[in-house]
C-alpha cells in the first residue's frame, strides 16, 4: 500500500476516534445537568412526600435487583446508587482501560474497586453500587461486590 494512502486513513481514525470521544463526554455532562434539574424540579414539588421518598430510598439500598431491572431503571432515568443488583457474568476482562469490568446485562459494565478473582462467565455475584455513568451507549457502574 501507498505510505500517503496509510497516513491519510490514520489520520481519518484518530479524528473519528476524536468525535466520539468529544461526543460521549459532552453527552455525559448533559445527562448529569438534566438529572440535576429534574431532582431539584421534583424536590420543590414534592415537599409534601419528602419523608416517604426518603424511606423508600433508604429502604431500596437493601433491595436485590436483577440486571435487566436495573438497566430498565437506568435507561428511564431513575438512579439505581446504593441499590444491590444480582449479576450474571457474561464476560470478565481484568486489565481493561478502566481496572477490571464484569460485563453483564445488553449495555452494562461493573468495576469494581478491589480485583475480583476466579470469576467466571454465568457465575452470578451481587454487586453494590456506588455510582453510574453513562458513555457511549454503556454504563459504567462501580461499585463493591459483596458477599
Amino acid at each position: 500500500m501507498n505510505k500517503k494512502l496509510l497516513i491519510i486513513i490514520g489520520i481519518l481514525t484518530l479524528t473519528v476516534v476524536g468525535l466520539v470521544g468529544y461526543i460521549a463526554g459532552n453527552q455525559s455532562d448533559n445527562e448529569a445537568k438534566q438529572a440535576t434539574k429534574y431532582t431539584k424540579s421534583n424536590k420543590s414539588a414534592n415537599n409534601s412526600n419528602s419523608t416517604s421518598s426518603t424511606i423508600s430510598t433508604s429502604s431500596s439500598t437493601n433491595e436485590v435487583v436483577s440486571t435487566s431491572d436495573a438497566e430498565r431503571q437506568l435507561n428511564s432515568g431513575q438512579s439505581i446508587d446504593g441499590k444491590i443488583i444480582d449479576v450474571e457474568i457474561l464476560n470478565v476482562v481484568n486489565a481493561s482501560e478502566l481496572g477490571q469490568n464484569i460485563q453483564a446485562g445488553e449495555h452494562l459494565n461493573f468495576y469494581p474497586a478491589k480485583q475480583q478473582y476466579n470469576l467466571k462467565t454465568g457465575e452470578h455475584i451481587k454487586f453494590k453500587v456506588i455510582s453510574v455513568k453513562s458513555a457511549v451507549g454503556s454504563w459504567l457502574i462501580t461499585g463493591n461486590v459483596v458477599k
